[in-house]
């Protein structure tokens, strides 16, 4: 799950802890590990837009935090 690259879905996660590990799961057991103990997705974040200001971005992440 650390890595950048990210899996596709539960589905792709299922196949490959079989592959990898040999370890056979359902699809429900590795959604609620995942999702639920490991509180996390296995989605990639989408793309920052080339058209960002880094300046603009930062300040957001500022107020953010404050409110």
């Amino acid at each position: 799950m650390q890595s950048p690259f990210g899996f596709n879905g539960y589905q792709e996660i299922v196949e490959w802890l079989e592959q990898n590990l040999g370890v056979n799961s359902c699809y429900k057991t590795v959604h609620k590990l995942v999702y639920y103990r490991l509180e996390s997705s296995p989605k990639v974040p989408r793309p920052k837009s080339v058209e960002q200001s880094q300046p603009q971005v930062e300040a957001f992440k500022k107020t953010l935090h404050t409110t």
